[in-house]
């Protein structure tokens, strides 16, 4: 059976990002997959402090939510994220998550546990699909992070003017129904 962690970084309750990662928790749960899903507005994750005391341990020196969270992530076959777009980039929350990973290159033995795929889904009003897409390609490369991620794929869904335009948007429900099949496949 396979682990599959959803997270939605989205500070909106029943939003869009809520709407993507239900069509994508329906999925899993439909190919007997054990479903996790996470919101981070539930959790008190800290930014980094950038004071590298992760260096020599491999574990951050903040406590808070993202030791377990980091912990559920390694146990996980698949991780779907949804991630909000304002002004160009990803929101302070998913920031936040990204750059709590330093331990995973601070700390030179780090480790990352079983390599997965992983699926991103973005929402925004006017973003340029293919800039959003480089956005993600620059942070899921990073030597750090590509190690431990066998293949991933990004989703953008664009024109979400109104918290509820993809539950409306039986096209954008679709394409998340489709990625998370897509993470499910055997390699």
């Amino acid at each position: 059976m396979k682990k599959v962690l959803l997270m939605t970084t989205s500070p909106t309750k029943g939003g869009n990002g809520d709407a993507l990662i239900n069509a994508a928790a329906k999925v899993a749960k439909q190919a007997q997959a054990e479903v996790t899903t996470v919101h981070m507005r539930d959790l008190q994750v800290h930014f980094c402090q950038a004071c590298y005391g992760c260096a020599r341990t491999g574990v951050c020196v903040q406590n808070d939510d993202f030791h377990a969270l980091l912990k559920q992530a390694h146990k996980a076959d698949v991780i779907i994220v949804e991630a909000p777009i304002y002004y160009n980039c990803m929101a302070a929350q998913m920031m936040t998550l990204i750059n709590r990973l330093c331990c995973t290159f601070a700390c030179k033995t780090y480790e990352l546990g079983v390599p997965k795929r992983v699926g991103m889904m973005l929402t925004c009003t006017g973003s340029e699909e293919a800039e959003m897409k480089h956005q993600v390609d620059l942070i899921l490369t990073l030597p750090s992070l590509s190690r431990s991620i066998t293949a991933y794929q990004t989703e953008v869904f664009t024109g979400c003017q109104e918290a509820t335009t993809c539950q409306k948007t039986t096209a954008y429900l679709e394409r998340a129904e489709r990625l998370t099949r897509w993470t499910l496949e055997e390699e």
